[in-house]
C-alpha cells in the first residue's frame, strides 16, 4: 500500500492552497430508489463500497470523506477506513437548495485545498484518475471548476419538436455527422474553494468541460438500477477475463 501511494504522490502532487480532498454524497433516504446507495448492488458491494474502491486507488483514505445523514452507516466508513461527516436530514431534502447543501457540506472538509465531489449514482465511471490529472494542468487563472459532460450524438427533438442539429427530409444527416448535445453529469466534478465559497454550487462560474466518452447511465429509476448492475457485472467479468489472459500470457500458460 504504501508503494501505491508513493506512485500517487508523484502523479498528484500537494495543490497550493492544501491537499485535494474528496466528498461522496452518500445519503441514505433516497426517494425514488429504496436505500439505492447502500443496498448490493454487485457481487455484495453496494453503490457506496464501489465508489470508494475506486477512489482508493488513486486517493489516499484519509482525505477521503462519506457524507450522510445516518449514523448507522458509519460504520460503512470505517470498513473502508475514510471519514465520517453525519449531515443534517434538511441537506438531503429535494426541497433544500443546492446552494445549501454545497455550503453545509464542504464546510466540515478541512483545509484550504480544492475538492472532489462525487455521488455513487453513475457507477459505470471511472475515469478519476484522468479527471484529477486534467485538473491540476489546467491554469486555474481560467477555470474554477471541472465538470463531466458525455457528447451524445442522438436524433433529438427540441420542446417545439424541431430537430436539433439535423433537419427532416432531404436535410436529414447520419448520426455520425450530427454535432453532439451534452448530458451533463452530476456525479464527478472538481470545485477550487473560491468557487465554493463565492458561488456555492456544483458548476463553477468558469468551468473546464471533461468530455467522457463511455457510457452512462445515471440510477433514478429501479429499473436503472438494475441495468446499471447488468452492464456492470459484465463489465466486470470481461475484465477479469482480460486479467487472467494476460496472466496466462505472461506466465506462458499455466
Amino acid at each position: 500500500m504504501a508503494e501505491v501511494f508513493f506512485w500517487v504522490a508523484l502523479l498528484f502532487p500537494q495543490q497550493e492552497g492544501g491537499i485535494m480532498r474528496t466528498v461522496i454524497l452518500g445519503k441514505a433516504g433516497s426517494v425514488r430508489v429504496k436505500n439505492k446507495n447502500y443496498r448490493p448492488f454487485y457481487n455484495g458491494k453496494s453503490l457506496i463500497d464501489i465508489l470508494v474502491e475506486k477512489l482508493l486507488k488513486v486517493l489516499n483514505a484519509s482525505d477521503i470523506y462519506l457524507s450522510c445523514e445516518n449514523e448507522a452507516y458509519r460504520n460503512i466508513a470505517e470498513k473502508w477506513g475514510i471519514n465520517f461527516i453525519h449531515r443534517g436530514e434538511k441537506y438531503t431534502l429535494i426541497t433544500t437548495s443546492n446552494v445549501d447543501v454545497v455550503r453545509n457540506v464542504c464546510k466540515d472538509i478541512p483545509g484550504g485545498g480544492d475538492v472532489l465531489w462525487v455521488t455513487p449514482v453513475e457507477p459505470l465511471f471511472d475515469e478519476y484518475v484522468e479527471v484529477l490529472d486534467c485538473w491540476r494542468g489546467l491554469d486555474k487563472s481560467k477555470y474554477d471548476s471541472l465538470n463531466v459532460i458525455y457528447p451524445q450524438k442522438r436524433f433529438m427533438l427540441d420542446q417545439n419538436h424541431h430537430p436539433i442539429g439535423f433537419g427532416f427530409g432531404h436535410w436529414h444527416k447520419y448520426s455520425q455527422e450530427i454535432k453532439p448535445v451534452y448530458q451533463l453529469s452530476w456525479s464527478t466534478c472538481v470545485l477550487s474553494r473560491k468557487c465554493i465559497d463565492e458561488i456555492s454550487y456544483m458548476i463553477g462560474a468558469r468551468p473546464y468541460w471533461y468530455e467522457c466518452y463511455s457510457e452512462v447511465i445515471d440510477i433514478d429509476t429501479e429499473e436503472d438500477f438494475e441495468l446499471a448492475a447488468t452492464i456492470f457485472g459484465q463489465k466486470m467479468k470481461r475484465k477479469q477475463n482480460v486479467d487472467a489472459k494476460s496472466i496466462y500470457e505472461s506466465d506462458g500458460g499455466f
